[in-house]
């Protein structure tokens, strides 16, 4: 049973979250937690993590390159080469032949490259998780009040300063282009607010 929900995560999700809200319904009685924003200051918020997730790109980019640069241009020479094969259309097995060894090479090239974004991605990730970890947050910095935050249940605050951490640690993975995505999308939602200019005449 718990291999078929694992090889289904949209199962497996709806499971866990229904499962939680029976037991937040139960078994927690939690306060909302209130969190402001004001459009004018997104930007000043959020530049912190959009900082560190340039930075992880290039980190996780230097940290990967000397690795595999190496086998991907290995690949890429052997796709030059074979493209570089001369045509020849009387041969038709030879031409055959050579598309072969071209969706081949492809495929191996697609492969590496697939691979190469996975090890990427998970470099990405364990790092991620450890500047949220440090203290680097998301959702934090827009609470509306600090006090009341501190005033609520001990078990609320943990939860929220988990939950605060994946989702710190999922945006930052994600790259800067996402938080580009999120201003862009908040910018769109709160547009500027037109000012209205006023114009005396004076008489001679």
């Amino acid at each position: 049973m718990f291999k078929r929900l694992w090889e289904n995560p949209l199962t497996l999700g709806f499971v866990v979250v229904a499962g939680g809200l029976v037991y937040f319904a139960f078994g927690q009685k939690w306060n909302g937690i209130d969190l402001t924003l004001a459009p004018q200051d997104l930007l000043t918020k959020l530049t912190p993590l959009i900082l560190t997730a340039a930075f992880l790109e290039r980190a996780v980019e230097i940290l990967i390159s000397p690795w595999r640069d190496a086998g991907a241009a290995q690949l890429h020479r052997a796709v030059d080469a074979i493209q570089a094969r001369p045509a020849n259309p009387a041969n038709p097995v030879q031409t055959a032949a050579n598309a072969a060894d071209l969706a081949a090479a492809n495929a191996a090239l697609d492969q590496y490259k697939g691979e190469t974004q996975r090890y990427a991605f998970a470099a990405s990730l364990i790092m991620s998780f450890c500047a949220a970890a440090a203290g680097l947050r998301a959702l934090a910095p827009f609470l509306s009040n600090v006090k009341i935050f501190d005033a609520l249940d001990w078990h609320q605050q943990s939860f929220f300063r988990n939950f605060d951490v994946l989702v710190t640690t999922a945006l930052l993975a994600g790259g800067a282009d996402g938080f580009h995505g999120i201003i862009s999308s908040i910018s769109d939602f709160f547009p500027p607010r037109a000012t209205t200019t006023t114009t005396t005449t004076t008489g001679k």
